[in-house]
């Protein structure tokens, strides 16, 4: 329930591909020619705009892991899996890198401390007029009058 939030913390930036580490995540928009190329690659998927992981960044090009869904083999489920295309430099049109954006973490953090907290101090703080009265048993039943007849 909270993986679309957490997918918010996120947000892509434009980055020279040289400066790129392997493990980054990454977004790539290539040219027509190379998506038509890498469309049957990840079955049949919109492949104009590539997003996964750096695997191996050369001077002459790369390669990027791109999760893609495949059938489980069993009923209908379907399962991750991860497949590797190599791009070159000169199919590239745009690059991106995916980094932290440290506004929606915090604000995320910080809603959910309120929630959590909240939470926490209701079932912790007591009603006043809910609790027995000392030296009572449990038959002892007192129902206010107002309650009662509005």
């Amino acid at each position: 329930m909270l993986l679309p939030l957490l997918a918010a913390c996120y947000t892509y930036a434009p980055i020279d591909p040289g400066e790129v580490n392997t493990g980054s995540g990454v977004r790539i928009r290539v040219s027509p020619a190379a998506a038509g190329r890498i469309a049957p690659l990840l079955g049949g998927a919109d492949s104009r705009v590539i997003a996964g992981t750096m695997v191996e960044n050369a001077p002459a090009g790369m390669i990027v892991e791109v999760p893609t869904l495949g059938p489980d083999g069993i009923g209908t489920a379907f399962q991750t899996l991860n497949q590797r295309v190599s791009i070159a430099r000169s199919e590239v049109i745009e690059f991106e890198m995916r980094t932290l954006d440290r506004f929606r973490t915090g604000a995320l953090v910080g809603i959910g401390a309120i929630v959590v907290g909240s939470a926490v101090f209701k079932v912790t703080m007591r009603d006043p007029g809910q609790e027995k009265l000392p030296g009572g048993t449990s038959s002892d039943i007192r129902v206010p009058l107002l309650r009662v007849f509005p």
